[in-house]
């Protein structure tokens, strides 16, 4: 099996957004690392230098390159293209 692809979300407590996309990835197996950005002094601006243009969270993270937020993890999915982006497979 290849072996995936790193996967990091960045989050903060109680968005609901947040919630769904780890829900999203747990339910098909897709190991993550989750980024607390609850107390970050300017979360924004943080997450908008990573995606210029997403100044909100979720974001997440393929092996370094940003895909954007709940929205974009679910139509990755729905497109099938998710599953193979992280774990190696043919399109």
């Amino acid at each position: 099996m290849t072996k995936a692809k790193k996967v990091e979300i960045y989050t903060i407590l109680g968005c609901p957004y947040c919630q769904k996309a780890k829900d999203l990835l747990q339910q098909l197996k897709i190991p993550f690392e989750e980024r607390d950005l609850t107390t970050h002094p300017d979360r924004r601006a943080f997450t908008n230098e990573i995606l210029p243009g997403h100044k909100s969270v979720p974001l997440v993270l393929i092996d370094g390159k940003p895909i954007g937020g709940f929205s974009e993890l679910k139509e990755l999915h729905a497109k099938g293209k998710l599953e193979p982006m992280v774990f190696g497979e043919a399109c």
